[in-house]
């Protein structure tokens, strides 16, 4: 049975207009901004606490589809795949928390929230 957070997860990256906003965003200034140390020490940080961490086959499988959707989704829409591949490592380490009940965590709480309330800041 797949788990009931990533059938949500799904259902917002399968919305047909949920990365439209990325039309209206600097890919470039995005890329610089998410190299800047404050960015990327949360990001590090979020990933290198989920490396110890246990995930059952299906969801490992039910977050590869996901991350493969959303670099397709959103490269249609922007045509850059280096942020496309950007937002696929987002959706890992976004389903991976909230997977683990981490719904505080910087990827919920700041991350996630930026995607879904079309606010991509980073």
């Amino acid at each position: 049975m797949k788990n009931k957070i990533l059938i949500e997860i799904e259902k917002y990256l399968s919305t047909p207009v949920f990365f439209d906003y990325l039309k209206s965003i600097d890919s470039d200034a995005v890329l610089n901004s998410r190299d800047e140390a404050e960015f990327d020490n949360k990001w590090m940080g979020e990933f290198n606490s989920l490396k110890g961490e246990c995930f059952n086959n299906d969801d490992i499988k039910s977050i590869d589809y996901l991350r493969e959707e959303a670099f397709k989704i959103s490269f249609r829409v922007i045509n850059n795949a280096e942020l496309s591949s950007s937002i696929s490592d987002d959706i890992e380490i976004i389903a991976k928390s909230l997977i683990l009940g981490k719904s505080d965590s910087w990827a919920v709480t700041c991350l996630w929230s930026t995607y879904i309330n079309s606010e991509y800041q980073y």
